[in-house]
């Protein structure tokens, strides 16, 4: 469905494209003569509705290749299509509008084609929109789902860790103190007498304790 609504806003702007282009040669009056077309009066209002046709046509152009546009675009360019038709066809049909035979045929043509493209458009661009709807409210469904279960798609950063078995704590009985070994020279049994040096001189008390020595 998205395929052919593209489609027919590619063909929408190719025609505004066209009806710019005629809309800015508003001056030329041998050109409307040869088409036999009412000249807009003054020609100025005439290339303004031509730069804003040919505007329009340049977002129809970006409607067809951005698909986030294309619905928007199309529907809002499909009720601008249905009533230009009607107003082009009630001016041909009903008031009094200069115009001969050939142009009257062009314009209740340009009638027909605008409203070809607004039954299409319009509820084309509803049933897409209704479609992408239901396609993200099942995106956001299995998101919330995995969410929910623990499973973080696609490792994202942020994303909390699975919770981890709570661990019960231990008892007074299971709790055991690590062993320390104190080093040398620490705590009672454990002193560490220094080795006499043989060639050290001998103390003045130990002089006195052997007179004889």
């Amino acid at each position: 469905m998205k395929v052919l609504l593209r489609a027919v806003l590619f063909f929408d702007a190719l025609l505004d494209l066209l009806l710019g282009i005629l809309l800015l040669m508003s001056p030329f009056t041998t050109l409307y003569a040869a088409l036999q077309l009412p000249q807009p009066q003054p020609a100025l209002f005439g290339q303004l509705l031509g730069v804003a046709t040919i505007g329009l046509s340049w977002l129809l152009f970006q409607a067809t290749i951005n698909g986030q546009l294309t619905v928007a675009v199309a529907r809002t360019t499909g009720y601008v299509n249905l009533v230009s038709a009607l107003l082009v066809a009630a001016w041909t049909l009903f008031l009094d509008m200069p115009v001969q035979g050939a142009g009257k045929i062009w314009l209740l043509t340009l009638a027909a084609v605008l409203v070809f493209f607004a039954i299409v458009q319009i509820p084309a661009a509803k049933k897409v929109r209704l479609r992408e709807r239901q396609q993200a409210d099942l995106a956001k469904a299995d998101r919330d789902g995995g969410t929910a279960d623990g499973y973080y798609p696609n490792n994202q950063s942020g994303a909390a860790s699975p919770a981890r078995p709570n661990a019960s704590p231990a008892s007074p009985e299971s709790r055991r103190e690590p062993g320390i070994t104190p080093p040398p020279g620490y705590g009672p049994g454990t002193e560490v007498m220094p080795e006499p040096d043989p060639e050290a001189l001998p103390t003045a008390n130990h002089a006195r304790q052997n007179p004889h020595s």
